[in-house]
């Protein structure tokens, strides 16, 4: 792998999650700034949602976006489910999020591709048949793609969601200090950073490079008007650090 010595990196992954990858990127010899676009509020959970985990062994899947909704939804199923109900197949968009499902002595199945997509992949999913259910435990105003996918089938889909995102106000406090510097590239891992990005650098965010993790985000991306959009096969930092690297050499 070539050094990405002289790079000047801005990571935008939430706080508790940037470390590792910044690490990578600093030990391949990137300089990295830290400007987490969002951060995670959590929600009360409204009726519906507690009737939802009420009622958890009505479902013969569930499926967990995020870290932050495993933490979240598991600590609020612990509530109501001393012992998990038997026969649920448990679903993580990645690895991070399963390890926190794990720390509840829950092993779930993870797809190849970390995204929605790859999850609609699994054959867990697609042999949901009409009359199942499936609950999601998520984030507020989360993209609808799995279950407007499986009720098309007649599969019943419910969304609790747990916590809601928003601008990190230290962010937007250290925004002018590293406006001044020339950046090199933008990493975005969801089309909500994406949006942030924009709202918080204008005009300036689609003169930078940036660098996505989905097939999904290029899109978004070169429909915002980017110039430079790079893609990730993950947001693994090996696989980030390799995109980098032949992006340099290229």
């Amino acid at each position: 792998m070539a050094s990405l010595s002289g790079l000047r990196i801005i990571n935008t992954r939430p706080e508790q999650r940037a470390a590792q990858l910044t690490q990578a990127l600093e030990q391949q010899g990137a300089t990295v700034f830290s400007l987490p676009l969002l951060e995670t509020i959590a929600l009360e959970l409204s009726a519906v949602g507690k009737e939802c985990l009420l009622n958890l062994d009505r479902y013969h899947s569930v499926f967990v976006v995020s870290p932050t909704a495993a933490e979240l939804g598991l600590n609020a199923l612990a509530d109501y489910w001393p012992q998990w109900p038997v026969g649920i197949e448990w679903l993580a968009v990645g690895q991070s999020t399963a390890q926190v499902l794990r720390s509840y002595f829950i092993e779930p199945t993870i797809p190849e591709q970390e995204t929605s997509e790859g999850l609609l992949q699994l054959p867990q999913l697609q042999q949901l048949t009409q009359g199942q259910r499936l609950l999601v435990l998520r984030g507020e105003g989360g993209r609808n793609l799995v279950r407007d996918s499986l009720q098309n089938r007649g599969v019943k889909v419910d969304y609790v969601d747990l916590y809601r995102r928003q601008l990190p106000q230290h962010s937007l406090q250290q925004w002018p200090q590293i406006q001044q510097q020339t950046i090199d590239v933008v990493i975005i891992s969801s089309g909500e950073t994406l949006t942030q990005w924009l709202q918080l650098a204008g005009q300036q965010a689609q003169n930078i490079p940036i660098l996505v993790i989905s097939p999904r985000l290029v899109e978004l991306a070169q429909q915002q008007g980017f110039k430079t959009v790079l893609s990730s096969v993950s947001i693994h930092p090996k696989d980030i650090c390799n995109t980098l690297s032949q992006w340099r050499k290229s």
